[in-house]
């Protein structure tokens, strides 16, 4: 996590959510099975907003959602290390 992101979710599903330096949001989950690793994908500002209303409620199913599919369409990026 670099110094301008700010952790605004920690969930005990495996996932938190990042505030980044510029405003937007970030969800960081872990995914795999063996071989376990982290992935990162920028909400969209619908996404945002969602979050924002449901708050843990949307972040979780998102996870899920990236769990299930850890490429997320290719949107999803490895988190630095």
């Amino acid at each position: 996590m670099s110094v301008a992101e700010h952790v605004i979710h920690q969930s005990p599903l495996l996932y938190r959510v990042l505030r980044e330096e510029g405003g937007g949001l970030v969800i960081e989950v872990v995914v795999g099975g063996v071989a376990m690793t982290a992935v990162r994908v920028r909400l969209t500002a619908e996404e945002a907003q969602a979050f924002g209303r449901e708050g843990p409620a949307y972040s979780d199913r998102l996870a899920r959602d990236i769990m299930a599919r850890p490429s997320f369409g290719g949107r999803a990026y490895d988190a630095p290390g």
